[in-house]
C-alpha cells in the first residue's frame, strides 16, 4: 500500500485550510479503503467503516465522494501518479517501452504486498459497463502525496488509458516501433496483458512481475519494437 513521504514541515502549509482538510480527508478515506481491502472484498466494505477511519460522519462522506465507487477511481488516480514518478526515476530517456516497463514493475511490486487489492480493482473495472470518469487530484492532494517533489503539480495523470496513450506517443516519437504500427491494436494487446495476466499469475502461483514483463516483451517484439540493450538489462534486474 502507498506510504506518504516523510517531511518535517507540513507540506500543505501554503494551501488554505479548506483545501488542506479536503486533501487529507479524501486521502484518508482512500487509504482506509486500501487497508480494509487487504482482508475483505470491496463489496463488503461499508461507507460507515471508512468514515470511522477518516473520523468524519457518514453524511459528510458525500462532501468528498459522490459514492463509494469514486474511492476506487481516486485510488487509480493516485496509483497513476506513483507510476509516473517511478517512471521518471527509472526511465531517464523517456521511452515508450520504458514507461510501460515502469507500469508493470511498479504495479507488480505494490501488489506483492497484498495481491487482493489489484484483483479487486480489476474485478471492479470488469463489472462497470460504462466508461469510468476519473476525478482529478487537487494540487493539495498531489503535494500531500509527494511533498518533496516540487514538479509534481505539472505531471499529467489519469488511468491506464492515459499511460498507454503516453507510451504509444513516446514510442512513435522515439521511433521505437515501425511506422505502420497499428497503435490501437497494440494498446489493446498491452491492456489485455495488464488486466489478464494478474488473474492467471495468481491462479498458477507465478511471479507477477516476471510473467507481466515476459508477456509484454513478447508483444512488443512481435509488433516490431526495438529495445536498447541497457534498457533490457535494467528490465532483467
Amino acid at each position: 500500500m502507498f506510504r506518504l513521504e516523510n517531511t518535517k514541515v507540513d507540506p500543505l502549509h501554503k494551501f488554505p485550510l479548506k483545501e488542506r482538510k479536503f486533501a487529507r480527508t479524501r486521502t484518508n478515506l482512500t487509504f482506509g479503503l486500501l487497508t480494509l481491502m487487504e482482508s475483505r472484498p470491496y463489496d463488503e466494505i461499508k461507507i460507515i467503516e471508512l468514515c470511522k477511519i477518516a473520523e468524519i460522519s457518514e453524511p459528510t462522506f458525500y462532501n468528498y465522494f459522490p459514492e463509494k465507487d469514486d474511492l476506487i477511481l481516486h485510488y487509480i488516480q493516485i496509483w497513476s501518479l506513483f507510476v509516473t514518478v517511478f517512471n521518471e526515476k527509472q526511465n531517464s530517456e523517456g521511452s515508450g517501452y520504458g514507461l510501460l516497463v515502469s507500469l508493470f514493475q511498479y504495479t507488480a511490486r505494490e501488489s506483492k504486498k497484498n495481491p487482493r487489492i489489484l484483483l479487486e480493482i480489476i474485478s471492479f473495472q470488469a463489472r462497470k459497463k460504462k466508461k469510468l470518469q476519473h476525478q482529478t487530484l487537487t494540487d493539495a492532494e498531489k503535494t500531500l502525496l509527494f511533498p518533496n517533489h516540487p514538479e509534481i503539480l505539472s505531471l499529467k495523470i489519469g488511468g491506464i488509458e492515459m499511460l498507454l496513450e503516453k507510451a504509444m506517443n513516446l514510442a512513435q516519437l522515439k521511433k521505437e516501433l515501425p511506422k505502420d504500427t497499428n497503435w490501437k491494436s497494440l494498446s489493446l494487446s498491452i491492456a489485455s496483458c495488464f488486466f489478464g495476466i494478474p488473474i492467471l499469475s495468481f491462479q498458477l502461483g507465478e511471479n507477477l512481475e516476471t510473467v507481466w514483463l515476459e508477456t509484454f516483451h513478447y508483444i512488443w517484439l512481435g509488433a516490431g519494437g526495438r529495445i536498447k540493450e541497457k534498457t533490457q538489462r535494467r528490465r532483467k534486474k
